[in-house]
């Protein structure tokens, strides 16, 4: 018996190496009917042999078995639908998101899910040149660090729109709600659903500039819209309160440059006028001080600075006097004719922080 299992009395064949089963997700909401294909990376490229594909059911799940590879998997979900995280009823077709995992040939399964963050952190990884493992583990703790979540792609994101969300674990709930924050984040400035290539794009785009301060309360915003748009998942009791528990970082504005006190130089002139005009921020500036005017500058000379100054914020200076002193006035601008500047009547500055 044992000479018949063996053939014709040689070794038994090789049954070759086992496969890979790989699985997870695809969320942007539950995309439903998306095609998911992945393909082992070598050097960059595909390795043979080509992608295997399957599809995704009506939860977003998917399941293939692929030849045993090391190293860099990318997942890639295209087509089907999502049901848009800020307008409940309204389905949107997917356009493509995508996931690089790294698989170090331990074990047989591997699970990738794929999102809005790690279609971004591929976009990160694939800039920077061939995509190696150290690419892609960068761009993943960069998006990690960016959005308050972990693990990418190993981590699902908890659909927060299931009656289930409120359950999930915090790594889970906030992956789902940074992944639906961008849609809701596009809402907040009044962009549809189907423009989301070009959203994750600007996220990125805005993460190289470092600008990405400047949408923080719109996006913790878009984060609150999207749990108020799905009550059943009884997030939206505390919605403000998970809203701002997903730890975001996108970073610090600039500081703003000081500028050094104005110091009256003795010597020289100083002239007030009036200047019926608010500023930007709606403080009235009922005068303006000139300061550290040389004493042989005439009035006439002062009086038209001032009125081409005056002119590019539509309106006029009048009454131009000499005073004996201007610095903090308060409620009023000084001018420092001295100071470099690329107007011919030196910088403005308010009279308080002179």
């Amino acid at each position: 018996m044992l000479a018949a299992a063996c053939g014709s009395g040689g070794a038994p064949s090789d049954p070759g190496p086992l496969p890979v089963f790989a699985a997870g997700t695809v969320a942007k909401g539950p995309v439903a009917g998306a095609r998911v294909c992945a393909t082992w990376l070598s050097v960059g490229a595909a390795d043979a042999p080509g992608p295997t594909c399957t599809t995704t059911a009506d939860d977003g799940t998917w399941r293939l078995e692929l030849p045993r590879r090391t190293g860099l998997l990318r997942v890639e979900a295209d087509g089907g639908t999502w049901p848009d995280d800020a307008v409940p009823g309204a389905r949107v077709v997917l356009g493509r998101l995508r996931a690089v995992a790294s698989f170090d040939g331990v074990g047989n399964d591997l699970t990738v899910h794929v999102t809005a963050l790690t279609e971004l952190a591929a976009r990160r990884a694939f800039a920077r040149g061939t995509p190696d493992a150290a690419r892609v583990a960068a761009a993943h703790a960069e998006v990690e660090r960016t959005f308050g979540v972990s693990g990418l792609p190993r981590r699902r994101a908890a659909d927060v729109a299931s009656p289930q969300a409120a359950t999930q674990s915090a790594p889970e709930l906030f992956h789902g709600l940074a992944n639906a924050g961008v849609r809701g984040w596009m809402a907040e400035l009044g962009r549809p659903a189907a423009a989301l290539d070009a959203a994750i794009d600007e996220l990125s785009a805005r993460t190289d500039a470092g600008t990405l301060y400047e949408q923080l309360a719109a996006f913790r915003a878009g984060m609150r819209r999207v749990i108020v748009a799905h009550p059943a998942s009884g997030l939206n009791l505390n919605a403000s309160a998970y809203a701002a528990a997903v730890p975001l970082d996108f970073g610090a504005p600039p500081p703003q440059p000081q500028r050094p006190p104005i110091v009256e130089q003795p010597g020289t002139q100083r002239f007030a006028a009036r200047w019926p005009l608010d500023d930007l921020f709606q403080r009235p500036v009922p005068a303006v001080c000139v300061t550290n005017v040389p004493a042989a500058t005439t009035l006439q000379t002062v009086s038209a600075a001032l009125a081409a100054h005056a002119a590019t914020y539509a309106t006029t200076v009048t009454s131009v006097v000499p005073v004996a002193a201007c610095v903090g006035g308060g409620q009023s601008i000084t001018i420092d004719w001295s100071a470099t500047s690329a107007d011919p009547w030196g910088t403005a500055v308010w009279g308080d922080e002179g």
